[in-house]
């Protein structure tokens, strides 16, 4: 057993949550604990194995987080959507990234689902070049970090969608370390994914939160 809290949660995705939670079941390295928190969920499904939190109303995916965060005792945290898996070596794989030295360790990605299949492996290191050159920053939430940098950074700011783009880039204005792990998340796409809105809404929220950085090759600051 590894001293690591899955936290994951879920709105309306039971069909998909025992793959979820099977995934974490099978891995190499167990965590300490898996947290579940159902957001006002319309049939919230029991497992024995994991500790169940309901929200009799929907607070979204940022405060949820926070409520599976306020109960973890772990001195790594692993958040999880409840519609995604990650592969049997992923927890052992991202801690010894971390036991290397690293504060956020990351994952390839293999997109599955309703828009098709596609490996992402593509990118590399993940500095501030990488920021300014795309505009964004193309790791998941599904990455392990030390406790410390989730209380440091406060959790997510709630916004509609990129809120994990936003605190890796506030990770990155504290120089917290990132390094990859050579496992895989397996991220489910489907239509109803609040990801899926429109375009439009979602380019303003990405302008407002690269608006508040100033991004250079070597270095991000906060500016707002």
């Amino acid at each position: 057993m590894i001293d690591v809290s899955v936290l994951i949660t879920c709105k309306d995705k039971e069909q998909f949550l025992d793959e979820c939670i099977s995934s974490v079941l099978r891995q190499t390295k167990m965590p300490k604990e898996i947290i579940v928190v159902h957001d006002e969920c319309d049939n919230p499904v029991h497992h024995t194995q994991v500790t169940t939190i309901m929200l009799k109303t929907n607070l979204g995916v940022c405060r949820a987080r926070q409520e599976a965060f306020r109960y973890c005792m772990g001195k790594l945290i692993l958040f999880l959507d409840g519609d995604d898996m990650i592969s049997p070596d992923y927890l052992e794989k991202m801690t010894l990234v971390i036991a290397s030295g690293a504060d956020i360790a990351y994952p390839d990605i293999y997109f599955f689902g309703d828009t098709g299949n596609s490996l992402n492996t593509s990118f590399g290191k993940i500095e501030p070049k990488l920021v300014s050159r795309l505009g964004k920053l193309p790791i998941p939430v599904t990455c392990l970090m030390r406790r410390e940098v989730y209380e440091t950074l406060n959790g997510f700011v709630d916004f509609p969608v990129l809120e994990d783009m936003d605190f890796w880039l506030r990770a990155m204005c504290k120089h917290y370390t990132f390094k990859k792990a050579q496992t895989l998340l397996w991220y489910r796409q489907e239509g109803q994914k609040r990801n899926a809105m429109d375009e439009g809404k979602k380019k303003k929220i990405l302008a407002e939160i690269l608006g508040q950085f100033n991004i250079s090759d070597n270095q991000i600051t906060k500016i707002v």
